[in-house]
């Protein structure tokens, strides 16, 4: 731009500060200065005004996990005889992860099992010798009355009887107590063969093959499943409580929240294919973080997450209806207050003081003819509606209005002292812009290094 424009926009921005002061010898001046120089068109990118319904999302951040998780550890001692397994493979429920020498509990189960026998033997010889008694009784009880036998012979008799029950009861005792010695000797020699106790991936083995291990000792290896996937995920409490007094929320209904679907991004920014579903809310708000607990089930058919991998969780929160949206970098901050910058139907820009709201990524018509994925931030009106305002320049809908996305800085000058001008009473000369299409570019996240070789 021209020194002497630059001076006419500076000499408008006085008149407007001085108007009620000294307006007549501001506006001499601006039209003197108008008279003798036009300001340059101001070459700007714009992209109309769009209004549509925006659907609100939230981003929370969270893990990956295991829905079941387990550290596999040992519960007989014995030297590690095979680890059956590949480390790192997914292994079905009931698979063999290990194999300790069972040679001890082999003996052990052996020698239950000749106990067992032996008390049975037992208990079939009191049984026999409790029934000789029975009979006894029976056979004495007929004759005592005739005075074949004497009572007191009876009464020995009696006597027996009991002793043989009393012993059949012990050799039964004898059996239960053998067999319970044999279940746990069957239960050691099970113990050596370590099995899958859920279908996830086993991670690598912290034991090496001919190693002694005990119960309570190290940690074999540990499991997770991993389909679906568990997601714990934090929600701010006080976002918390606005979901839940929300309209659309119905615990009658059993909704656990008004969250009930979300989408996972990975940690290289690609979005999950599958949605996942929450399952369970924390009753509570932590004290020391102010944020609520959520969990929620991935589907994870092809395998293809982890336990334990940082994903981002997006899910819609609410809708904006009718919506006024402009790209992100259209916004112009001045002395606290945001602005956008809009072509005139005269050709000029004017600055509108608005209300940012959220900023969403929506699919918007690109000035290459395509469409692309780009930040565009939701405004309204701080003085009044911005439907209002953009009436009062003659546009009776938001879309046919041209925002300034690049060149908003000067198109702010040239706002500016077209201001001055119009104050000062003059009808021409006024500041122009010269549009383009704004085409839309992704940043770029890193830098080329100035020593690459071309």
């Amino acid at each position: 731009m021209k020194k002497y424009n630059i001076i006419a926009m500076a000499y408008a921005g006085l008149a407007v500060v001085g108007l009620s002061a000294c307006k007549d010898k501001a506006a001499q001046q601006a039209a003197t200065m108008q008279a003798q120089n036009r300001m340059t068109p101001l070459a700007v990118s714009v992209m109309n005004l769009a209004k549509q319904d925006v659907v609100l999302e939230s981003t929370w951040f969270g893990h990956l996990r295991g829905v079941e998780e387990a550290s596999i550890k040992p519960e007989v001692t014995g030297k590690l005889l095979q680890q059956v397994y590949w480390d790192g493979s997914v292994c079905k429920k009931g698979e063999v992860l290990f194999e300790i020498d069972p040679e001890t509990y082999d003996a052990a189960l052996q020698q239950a099992e000749a106990a067992v026998a032996v008390a049975k033997a037992s208990e079939e010889q009191a049984a026999a010798a409790d029934d000789q008694a029975a009979k006894d009784v029976e056979r004495y009880e007929k004759l005592v009355g005739s005075g074949s036998i004497s009572e007191k012979n009876y009464t020995d008799a009696l006597h027996a009887r009991r002793r043989s029950q009393a012993a059949l009861a012990v050799a039964k005792a004898m059996v239960q107590q053998s067999e319970a010695q044999l279940t746990n000797a069957r239960i050691n020699r099970e113990r050596c063969t370590i099995r899958a106790p859920f279908t996830g991936v086993a991670s690598k083995a912290n034991v090496s093959v001919g190693e002694l291990i005990t119960p309570g000792g190290v940690t074999l290896t540990t499991m997770s499943s991993i389909d679906p996937i568990r997601v714990d995920f934090v929600v701010p409490g006080k976002q918390m409580l606005s979901e839940i007094l929300s309209p659309s929320y119905s615990p009658d209904k059993g909704m656990v929240t008004p969250v009930t679907e979300f989408s996972v991004v990975l940690e290289d920014g690609t979005t999950y294919e599958h949605k996942g579903r929450v399952v369970a809310v924390d009753s509570y708000v932590n004290s020391s973080t102010g944020t609520v607990n959520f969990i929620g089930h991935l589907p994870n058919p092809q395998l293809k997450l982890r336990s334990g991998s940082a994903v981002r969780v997006v899910a819609p929160t609410g809708v904006v209806k009718g919506a006024i949206l402009v790209p992100s970098r259209a916004l112009v901050s001045s002395m606290n207050h945001r602005f956008i910058y809009v072509v005139g139907k005269d050709g000029t820009p004017y600055g509108i003081d608005v209300v940012p709201g959220q900023e969403v990524v929506l699919k918007m018509p690109n000035g290459d003819g395509k469409e692309v994925e780009m930040p565009m931030q939701i405004i309204t009106g701080r003085i009044k509606p911005l439907d209002d305002m953009l009436k009062e320049l003659g546009f009776e809908e938001p879309t046919q209005v041209q925002v300034i996305v690049e060149g908003g800085q000067m198109a702010a000058l040239y706002a500016q002292a077209n201001m001055g001008l119009r104050a000062a009473g003059v009808k021409e000369g006024f500041g122009t812009v010269n549009t383009r299409p704004f085409i839309y570019t992704k940043p770029s996240t890193t830098t080329p290094s100035i020593t690459a070789k071309k």
